[in-house]
């Protein structure tokens, strides 16, 4: 048994997933300094298109997402396996919906993540992105919701960040 009791470990696989989660915001709101909490100073993300410093792979899917108009990461399965008190392998399935002008892209990948807890907080050491399907789909036009509607912003202009919070 890697924990003395069950509440570290909890403790630990709470912060794990909403590190992940909050990445996945960060992402599709284009806040940068939200994403980059996910890292450890020195971790390595290894995305396939991109293998460095994790402020550089930031850097340039940043780039990227200036192009697009819609995004959401979906992290589904996450399987958490403590290998040391401070130490975790972690594989985590991902669904993406991505928009941009001319089409829409559905992909589906799993991150497998080396999770490191040092001073106290979970956070990833080195990232590895395995691809696993991607569906271009042509777009006639631009999507059009009904004006009544909240609507989700690629950006932090989206409601989250606007409505006031009770």
């Amino acid at each position: 048994m890697v924990f003395d009791n069950f509440l570290e470990e909890l403790e630990a696989r709470v912060a794990i997933e909403d590190c992940l989660n909050r990445f996945a915001r960060g992402v599709d709101r284009q806040d940068w300094a939200l994403a980059r909490t996910l890292y450890h100073d020195d971790a390595i993300d290894d995305h396939g298109f991109f293998n460095g410093p994790a402020d550089s792979f930031l850097a340039h899917i940043a780039r990227m997402h200036a192009l697009q108009e819609h995004s959401m990461h979906f992290n589904t399965n996450v399987l958490i396996e403590f290998t040391a008190r401070d130490r975790a392998f972690v594989e985590t399935y991902v669904l993406v919906l991505q928009r941009f002008k001319d089409r829409r892209v559905t992909a589906s990948a799993r991150y497998l993540d080396r999770f490191e807890k040092r001073n106290g907080e979970w956070k990833v050491a080195y990232r590895t992105l395995v691809h696993g399907d991607m569906v271009p789909e042509p777009l006639d036009g631009p999507v059009r919701l009904p004006e009544e509607f909240v609507q989700q912003k690629h950006g932090m202009d989206d409601p989250l960040y606007t409505l006031p919070r009770k």
